[in-house]
């Protein structure tokens, strides 16, 4: 039995989803939330398999919800629900850990075919939110100084151009030698964006900071990529 909580501020849509599983024997509705905090207790309640998320609700941040959700457990899905097509607000979702965005649109039997989908480890999208997606992805060209700027900032980690700059390149493994050479700045300014970068991440191990930027910069680039081989049309 796939369970499944609906986060939604339209109590009608709940409704739908609900009396819509209802007709399914392994899906069910077990519980819903209409804000952000609600949501956060009603999943640590029931522990669902699946969450549809409104992406467009008011005063709820749905990006950070998805965040809550993911580091609460990694192995739930997150199928995220819009009214309408706002580039930078998919993106942000996928990157946040969302497995799939349609648009509310859908009529019942494609939306389940997408939540079915979304189960089996596909990253899923519907007809109009995949092409803005990969409009996206072609435009970016897989710039991995920005996959690394917004997996930091989607963690609420804010880094200036400059220590985003220094951090691309450790996390590449660059020397700060190369580093200063690269950006033009004398080693000494090099260690002083070091140091702050270890102060931001409480650490002071290199090899560690950088294996952590290399993870994100992969699971991001991974995501990116299936983004266009996982299109549900």
């Amino acid at each position: 039995m796939i369970r499944v909580m609906v986060v939604d501020d339209e109590q009608l849509f709940s409704d739908g989803v609900q009396a819509l599983l209802i007709q399914k024997e392994d899906m069910q509705v077990v519980t819903t939330a209409t804000n952000g905090k609600s949501a956060i207790l009603q999943f640590k309640a029931y522990q669902p398999d699946l969450v549809l998320i409104d992406i467009h609700m008011p005063h709820t941040d749905a990006i950070k919800l998805i965040v809550h959700i993911k580091e609460s457990d990694a192995d739930v899905k997150i199928l995220v629900l819009t009214s309408f097509t706002d580039e930078d607000l998919i993106v942000a979702a996928i990157y946040a850990g969302a497995d799939g965005v349609v648009l509310k649109k859908l009529n019942g039997e494609h939306l389940i075919a997408c939540m079915r989908s979304v189960m089996q480890n596909e990253v899923v999208f519907s007809g109009e939110v995949a092409q803005i997606l990969v409009k996206r992805i072609l435009e970016r060209k897989l710039d991995k100084r920005e996959l690394l700027n917004e997996a930091l900032k989607n963690r609420g980690i804010y880094l200036s151009n400059r220590e985003l700059d220094v951090a691309y390149l450790l996390a590449e493994g660059v020397s700060n030698k190369d580093i200063a050479n690269r950006l033009y700045l004398s080693e000494g300014t090099v260690k002083n964006y070091i140091s702050s970068i270890y102060q931001t991440f409480q650490t002071n191990n290199r090899k560690q900071l950088r294996a952590y930027f290399q993870e994100l910069l992969q699971k991001s680039q991974t995501d990116e990529i299936n983004a266009l081989y996982h299109i549900l049309d």
